[in-house]
């Protein structure tokens, strides 16, 4: 190195460091790389490498040497046995293959080791010799190999210590040897040949049952079936139970179970399909996990993870198969449609079955409720949307059997979700089906939307857009650290949410406000496009529940639509009366800013409570009192004097014809609007106040001079057969008092009228009368002595009669036999 360098060294006049000779490299790393170079090329250690080829030279020229010796000693032994010519010694063949130490087999062996000396390069041409040399290589089949073929192994047997092995011989469909690779090697075919060749087995062993069965009497066959049937309940039980104690490493008894659903069993196919349905059923509900399952894409499962999370991937995918299987042979059972060939479930082992009608209306029932079941216990896993679309039909159906489970199970759902984004997949759903079949849907499909439980909505529609604007304004105010470190405490906020079990309240807020959305969109399109359909009861039922939460732009239209209906003449009693109710509610709530009229809906709502009645309409009662309370008790100050008059009058006169619960419930609105107004004093005077005369047939509660009338059915109900009314209305006679003689009861004063109906309507309906009426002890005139020797003088039976009544004995006639 000190020669390189000092080589390296200039020889000239020292020169001024440029820029370019300041960063130049020492020699010592000029000289470092040119070594590296070298050693890439393979041009150092020359000598090493020329050292090795002179080693491998030697050993090949001692390999032929030693090659070349054997020969001759070869060469040498054959021809003194030439010589010899001695029969009695050893064959060629045999003191040949003595004499090579390094033949390790017939079949290695080289035999034209004596011609074998032409160079390597050039390759010897292929003669008839050796073809006849191939030939005598290759393995014989004698007798005795072909009878082995024809054999196949069995499992050995362990007898006293020994190992005993079985052979037995093969089928004739089954291929032998080099048939076997063949058949399976061809693509696509040996799977199918196999699930054929199973198909063809299980067919036969079919008819071979059929057959067996056929010729059994009725009680043999009976007891036959049993016996078979308690088997199969016993395997499905044991499976079961295994998939329940580890369901991830007994996937394949899952499977198992889940084949059963194609039971082809003769006499009992149906009731192994109908235990396995229900046997699955209960499974599912134990071991579906609470979250959703995601199966990882093809990019995720090449690459390289650990052997635990690669077993959880299976169980996932096998998992969602077997339960993705089970969901589309519900459905189709449900809807009573065959299994077709060469489709998702006959591909997996679950064939059709051929059934009668009313046989397939059990099973298609049993298998609707096994799917109402999955939706209903666990409405947040997999395929949620397809079971969703596949329900959803069912509650329009023909059969009460089958639209009572699909729409019980639908309010299920509603009642339990407390997000909101399962309810709103089903009220899409059922709104989706409305339209397409143009309104001709039954009732409860829409009475389903009456269970729902929702209490705020976003009015405005922009909260989420305001809550950004907010967010901006406050973060502008900020420098960029702490806006970064407000980002991170929110990100922070988010995972810890998430890790709650608690709802997202704005999430909650937002899916709220679209179910309400989708329910009015519904509803009024019900009411502009078919106002004549049978839908419209349970609409403005609908409507009179949720007109708080409509939005204030569809209110003009509604209340106009609204009054088009009662107007129309077309409604019933209860229908008009949910028209009003949802009128007012509106006006009582966002409705109070708008400048509109209500004369119109109280004329109607007059006029409607004549019809009410105990007959018919006696369910109509519980919608009055919402109606009253609308009306009347939360609008006291916009209520004219001769209105509420009028409708005191009108509520006691209906009280006569009501049911007792509806009376006493009538009865304490009118008690509420008595203390609420003074001027009501006025109807329980005889004298006439103002002029004009009472017309109660008159349709306008402002005109009908109900200042001139007075309440003289509550002196009619004094005398009602009910203890409850006859209180209720002395109490109303003097006026309602809240102290002194005629008070009511603490129980009664401190319920509401909706209250009190709901009370006395859940009892008995004749709790209140006596089972024996009281008799009074009084003087009868029959029952001197001298009254009863008269009746004796005119007739004797009479007289016996009244005798036997006054010591209260059997009466017996003359004629009769007393034994």
């Amino acid at each position: 190195m000190k020669k390189i360098i000092s080589k390296a060294k200039p020889s000239g006049p020292k020169k001024g460091k440029t820029k370019a000779s300041v960063h130049k490299a020492s020699l010592q790393k000029l000289a470092n790389k040119k070594t590296s170079r070298l050693a890439k090329q393979g041009k150092l250690n020359k000598g090493d490498k020329k050292k090795k080829k002179w080693k491998a030279r030697q050993e090949e020229a001692n390999k032929e040497s030693e090659r070349q010796a054997q020969l001759s000693a070869v060469n040498s032994n054959e021809e003194e046995e030439s010589d010899s010519g001695g029969e009695e010694s050893a064959p060629e063949e045999v003191e040949y293959f003595r004499h090579l130490q390094n033949a390790r087999g017939f079949a290695s062996m080289d035999l034209n080791a004596k011609e074998s000396h032409e160079p390597k390069g050039k390759k010897r041409k292929r003669t008839s010799d050796d073809e006849e040399e191939d030939y005598e290589r290759q393995p014989r089949t004698f007798l005795e190999d072909k009878n082995e073929q024809n054999m196949k192994m069995m499992l050995p047997i362990i007898s006293k210590g020994k190992v005993i092995k079985r052979m037995m011989e093969k089928e004739k469909d089954e291929p032998i040897n080099g048939d076997a690779e063949k058949a399976t090697d061809q693509p696509g075919d040996g799977g199918a040949q196999g699930e054929e060749n199973g198909t063809e087995d299980k067919a036969e062993e079919e008819v071979d049952e059929r057959a067996y069965l056929a010729s059994l009497n009725s009680a043999q066959q009976f007891a036959y079936c049993q016996s078979k049937l308690a088997e199969k309940k016993q395997k499905i039980a044991s499976l079961s139970q295994n998939v329940l104690e580890d369901p991830q490493n007994n996937m394949a008894k899952l499977k198992e179970l889940r084949l059963l659903l194609g039971s082809q069993d003769p006499g009992i196919a149906l009731s192994v399909r109908k235990y396995a349905m229900v046997s699955i059923m209960e499974v599912f509900k134990d071991i579906v996990p609470g979250y959703r399952l995601r199966i990882p894409t093809e990019k995720e499962r090449t690459q390289r993870v650990k052997k635990e999370t690669k077993t959880l991937w299976d169980y996932e995918a096998s998992f969602l198969l077997n339960y993705k299987i089970y969901l589309e042979f519900l459905e189709l059972m449900a809807k009573r449609k065959p299994i077709a060939e060469k489709t998702f479930l006959t591909k997996h082992g679950i064939t059709n079955l051929k059934l009668s009608k009313p046989a397939a209306f059990d099973l298609g029932k049993l298998a609707l409720r096994c799917l109402c079941e999955m939706l209903t216990n666990h409405p947040h896993f997999n395929y949620r949307d397809n079971v969703i679309v596949s329900i959803s039909p069912f509650t329009n159906h023909k059969r009460p059997e089958y639209n009572y489970v699909a729409c019980e199970a639908v309010k299920t759902v509603f009642k339990q979700d407390r997000l909101g984004d399962v309810t709103l997949e089903v009220v899409r759903a059922i709104g989706k089906m409305v339209k397409q079949l143009k309104f001709d849907v039954k009732p409860q499909v829409l009475e389903t939307f009456l269970v729902l439980k929702i209490k705020e909505v976003d009015m405005s529609g922009s909260a989420a857009t305001t809550e950004k604007m907010k967010r901006k304004e406050k973060m502008m105010k900020y420098s960029r650290r702490e806006r970064k470190r407000l980002k991170q405490k929110e990100q922070l906020d988010k995972e810890l949410l998430e890790t709650k079990a608690s709802a997202d309240k704005h999430k909650k807020l937002r899916l709220h406000t679209e179910v309400i959305q989708a329910v009015f969109e519904t509803y009024i399109r019900v009411i502009k496009l078919s106002p004549d359909s049978a839908l419209l009861p349970a609409v403005l039922e609908g409507l009179a529940k949720f007109a708080h939460l409509i939005n204030i732009e569809y209110f003009d239209s509604l209340f106009a639509a609204l009054n088009g209906l009662i107007e129309s003449g077309n409604l019933t009693t209860r229908e008009s009366l949910h028209c009003m109710q949802t009128a007012f509610t509106i006006l009582s709530g966002q409705g109070s800013v708008l400048n509109i009229d209500p004369a119109r809906f109280y004329k109607h709502f007059y006029c409607n409570l004549v019809p009410v009645h105990a007959g018919e309409t006696s369910e109509t009662v519980p919608v009055v009192l919402q109606c009253l309370d609308v009306m009347i008790s939360k609008r006291r100050k916009q209520v004219s004097q001769q209105r509420i008059l009028a409708f005191i009058k009108r509520l006691t006169t209906i009280s006569l014809q009501q049911n007792p619960e509806a009376a006493i419930a009538l009865l304490a609105a009118v008690r509420q609007f008595v203390h609420s107004y003074k001027y009501s004093d006025l109807l329980f005077d005889n004298d006439i106040q103002g002029s004009g005369v009472y017309l109660p047939y008159l349709e306008d509660p402002e005109h009908c001079c109900a200042n001139s009338a007075s309440l003289w059915e509550l002196h009619l109900l004094r005398h009602h057969y009910n203890p409850a009314v006859q209180l209720y209305s002395r109490h109303m006679i003097q006026k309602a008092p809240l102290a002194g003689q005629h008070q009511l009861p603490q129980h009664m004063t401190r319920k509401s009228p909706i209250e009190i109906y709901e009370e006395m309507n859940s009892r008995d309906v004749f709790h209140s009368v006596p089972e024996k009426c009281p008799k009074k002890k009084r003087r009868r005139a029959d029952s001197q002595p001298l009254f009863l020797d008269y009746l004796r003088s005119v007739s004797k039976e009479a007289a016996q009669v009244l005798a036997a009544e006054r010591e209260e004995l059997p009466v017996v006639s003359e004629g009769m036999d007393t034994s």
